[in-house]
């Protein structure tokens, strides 16, 4: 939580009142597909980056509300990235490379989009849990192998650092 929430929050506080004076800037917020579609294996993740999505959304909300049109805002939600972290799990993809989401995320503020999905079709994943019941997302990471996907979790040892 302190990195994933909090340090979101303390960051968002220092600089957003100059860029509100300024009305001049843009907040990124790296958060993950798992802040809007649960996995399991990860709770204590899924939480944090639920609460990252949450406070963008807000901070977004709050930013209109203020009539602010140079303060924009993008939410980055990608799924696995190969840094390491999640060495060992297995997941539907290959993980995304570094440079694809830093690409990705370059093109976004670029281009003022607030929300983007890395893959794309995540898109559809988004609108679907709008949809369907909630056993329907059980049932698919069953299928996908979504639920069992951190079985094989190692993560990041001293020796990869």
């Amino acid at each position: 939580m302190n990195v994933n929430t909090m340090a979101i929050f303390w960051t968002i506080k220092a600089f957003l009142p100059s860029m509100i004076a300024k009305d001049h800037g843009h907040l990124v917020t790296i958060a993950s597909i798992v802040g809007t579609l649960p996995a399991a294996g990860l709770v204590e993740y899924c939480a944090s980056k639920f609460a990252a999505v949450g406070l963008h959304e807000s901070i977004t909300m709050e930013l209109k509300t203020l009539n602010t049109t140079g303060v924009h805002t993008t939410l980055v939600q990608p799924t696995l990235i190969d840094t390491g972290m999640f060495k060992g799990v297995k997941f539907i993809h290959a993980p995304l490379t570094p440079q694809l989401v830093a690409d990705r995320v370059v093109h976004a503020v670029q281009t003022n989009q607030q929300v983007i999905c890395i893959p794309g079709i995540l898109w559809i994943l988004q609108f679907l849990k709008s949809i369907l019941p909630f056993s329907f997302w059980i049932w698919f990471g069953r299928v996908t192998g979504g639920n069992t996907a951190m079985d094989t979790y190692v993560g990041r040892t001293k020796k990869d650092s």
